[in-house]
């Protein structure tokens, strides 16, 4: 499963099951899980398969301009980069938080560097199934937060279909070539971006499988809000990846 990236699982039994098959086999920041986590057939059309997870504990029910931004997005992704996506079977979940989908995960620690619980994060991503949170979990409670903005959930669903794109690539960031040119952009970094990307320069698998979503994210969407831009940060990374996905 893959994750979001930071921006400047009472039923015991069972949230204890879902933590070990969600969280416990996995990897780091892009933990990946290689079955999809769906309980319905990811097939069709793709604009189908957004899904509105219902509230729990009170929560508020995501909002209609949440539904109508993701719609938004898949509406405007590259030909390419839609095909992708449909044929490789990927859905868009939709949830208040965390918490409405797997009750009793939202205080476990997310994996990665950050100081951050699993019911803050905006997203994740479990092999192609992308889930994306409307509001954080106010930790040790049910109540969330306010709800993010749709610029927000616009941004970090492009970031999070970067790694549902990676996995329909047969999981391009485990490629050597890749692995090689990701690893030349991080012995070359500008200091600034040493901060920016401060994640995503780990050297392993899943910092690796960040970084790549991050720059799929900026590349399918036109838009860079980074203080230095990916390409700068990672030039060699990002041209490899546009040649694969043919973004030239």
């Amino acid at each position: 499963m893959m994750f979001a990236k930071k921006r400047s699982l009472s039923f015991a039994v069972t949230a204890i099951a879902c933590s070990i098959l969600l969280f416990g086999f996995g990897i780091g920041f892009g933990i990946r899980e290689k079955k999809h986590t769906s309980q319905i057939p990811n097939s069709g059309p793709l604009m189908n398969r957004v899904r509105v997870i219902p509230p729990r504990f009170g929560h508020a029910p995501v909002r209609k301009a949440t539904v109508a931004t993701c719609k938004d997005v898949l509406r405007h992704l590259p030909k390419q980069i839609y095909t992708l996506l449909e044929d490789g079977g990927a859905s868009i979940n939709i949830a208040p938080n965390i918490e409405d989908n797997w009750p009793g995960s939202g205080d476990g620690a997310r994996p990665g560097v950050s100081d951050m619980t699993m019911g803050e994060e905006s997203g994740r991503c479990y092999g192609r199934d992308v889930w994306i949170y409307e509001s954080a979990k106010i930790r040790g409670s049910q109540k969330l937060k306010p709800p993010r903005s749709q610029d927000y959930m616009r941004s970090s669903l492009y970031q999070l279909l970067g790694h549902a794109i990676n996995d329909c690539m047969g999981v391009v960031t485990n490629k050597a070539e890749l692995r090689d040119l990701y690893n030349e952009d991080l012995d070359h970094m500008p200091f600034l971006a040493n901060h920016e990307y401060l994640e995503e320069r780990q050297r392993n698998a899943d910092a690796r499988a960040l970084g790549s979503s991050v720059i799929i994210g900026v590349l399918i969407s036109g838009e860079d809000d980074h203080l230095v831009p990916v390409q700068r940060a990672f030039p060699r990374t990002t041209d490899y990846l546009k040649k694969a996905l043919a973004l030239d």
